[in-house]
């Protein structure tokens, strides 16, 4: 892929585009194994710390780790899942497509896992005051079609990758 011009780009702040909540304390070693995916404090999986036995409390959003050693670290999680005390969850004030929270996921993450650390932990507060470079039309808006297009063919790409890969391998014996 060639290399995006920003130089249209706008500074967002994170707290116009959505709203952030911290998740609830939760001891995962009480918790019983189950299906919904729990979030926590994790650059790995993720940031998956195991499936629990929780009810999902959210769908199709964004999280941030926001302690330990993958503190700033930001994933876009298409179905049901729950977050325990060390993340947060960003919710779009707006509706957005799937591309643009991926799209937007992606600088968030180069942004906040640069910023944040074990010894400089994000909060909710501080994530609504952030601010993010993104494409912007001539009104100033954020430019969701530039960025959907954009996540598009990086999601075209990674289908075609996989077709590719599963070609390649061997067929199993029955």
């Amino acid at each position: 892929m060639s290399v995006i011009d920003t130089s249209q780009w706008k500074e967002f702040r994170i707290g116009d585009l959505f709203e952030v909540i911290r998740g609830r304390s939760q001891t995962m070693r009480m918790l019983e194994e189950g299906n919904t995916p729990l979030i926590a404090a994790a650059r790995a999986n993720q940031g998956v710390a195991g499936y629990y036995d929780v009810s999902p409390e959210y769908s199709d959003s964004i999280t941030v780790s926001c302690n330990g050693v993958g503190c700033g670290s930001v994933f876009y999680h298409d179905g049901p899942f729950s977050i325990t005390g060390d993340a947060s969850v960003m919710k779009e004030k707006q509706t957005m497509s799937r591309a643009s929270k991926l799209f937007i996921a992606a600088i968030c993450d180069l942004v906040f896992s640069e910023k944040y650390s074990y010894a400089e932990k994000c909060n909710p507060a501080g994530l609504l005051e952030e601010k993010v470079n993104l494409p912007a039309t001539t009104s100033g808006d954020p430019d969701w079609a530039y960025m959907d297009s954009f996540m598009g063919k990086i999601l075209e790409e990674e289908e075609v990758a996989a077709e590719q890969l599963a070609a390649l391998a061997p067929e199993s014996e029955a």
